[in-house]
């Protein structure tokens, strides 16, 4: 089996390099080394690869981004399975998907070659579509997100691990200023006051939050959150208990599951998918999400 390992040199201040160096030392198989320059650069890289149809191993380096842009270049061809090396700020998907460590791990799977089928979520907004591994989401969390990857303070303190500092001064800063807005799911019922709502193909979002405790990568649904009609000084308390998935207590806190959501968003708003931005919402619009079952193919660390 060909290996081909992406590494986005630059993914947590530089980490994802250092994890690439030292894998690259360690394996005794022949790899192919590629290096992204630019967003979009990791899907071009694995397109380039697959339409030789040979089998073949991509690894991943770097973080949620790398990652989301992998799966994207291989989602619909079975013979590509893709496998992450975290490296990144964020990580969500290393919590809740079987990641590589080392080199001694990547050899196990290439002698045992075990496989697991993944979904892939998909927003359909107007004309664009968008595939995510983990959440694609509309409001305050979308903003946040845009504000911090934006941010020279969360860059500054990247280098010293403190990432998560600057995201709770952002949440609390834009908390401040931000209107809610209504929605309308499946054109059926309209909640008012919506802080956010999140569709969730696996639990994690915002490097750590439990946004969707009960959401399986593999269980071919999707998960939709929705927070609304709440005081803002009692968001930042929902904020807190999140991180232990301890959030779906509250009355503000509405979730549902099935294959497909229609979601009608009565405000402009901010959007995102895997942590990256998308696009604001046009008044009335309407997102439209499903689930892709079993389209792409994940490698299992077996010595995990």
């Amino acid at each position: 089996m060909e290996v081909v390992i992406i590494v986005n040199e630059q993914a947590g201040h530089g980490r994802a390099k250092k994890q690439c160096e030292k894998i690259m030392k360690e394996l005794t198989v022949p790899v192919t080394l590629e290096r992204t320059a630019y967003t979009g650069h990791a899907a071009e890289i694995v397109e380039k690869y697959v339409v030789d149809k040979r089998k073949i191993l991509f690894i991943a380096i770097g973080g949620d981004g790398t990652m989301h842009e992998v799966v994207e270049g291989t989602h619909a061809h079975s013979h590509a399975i893709v496998g992450m090396v975290k490296g990144g700020s964020g990580n969500d998907f290393s919590r809740a998907y079987s990641t590589f460590k080392n080199a001694q791990q990547i050899e196990q799977f290439l002698l045992r070659h075990e496989v697991v089928p993944m979904d892939l979520g998909k927003l359909i907004k107007g004309t664009k579509q968008s595939l995510f591994i983990n959440n694609g989401g509309f409001g305050f969390d979308a903003l946040v997100t845009y504000r911090t990857n934006q941010s020279k303070l969360k860059k500054l303190l990247n280098r010293f691990s403190l990432g998560k500092v600057a995201y709770a001064w952002i949440v609390f800063q834009e908390l401040i200023r931000f209107t809610p807005f209504d929605l309308t799911i499946n054109n059926e019922k309209t909640y008012a006051s919506c802080y956010f709502v999140v569709v969730s193909n696996q639990p994690y979002f915002g490097g750590g939050m439990k946004i969707s405790p009960q959401s399986k990568a593999d269980d071919h649904l999707l998960e939709l959150t929705i927070v609304y009609n709440i005081a803002k000084w009692k968001l930042l308390l929902i904020f807190g208990t999140v991180f232990f998935g301890k959030h779906t207590r509250f009355k503000a806190v509405q979730q549902m599951q099935a294959t497909s959501f229609d979601v009608t968003i009565h405000g402009e708003v901010y959007g995102h998918v895997d942590g990256e931005f998308i696009d604001k919402t046009v008044y009335g619009e309407t997102i439209h999400y499903e689930i892709m079952p079993h389209e792409w193919q994940l490698a299992v660390n077996t010595l995990d």
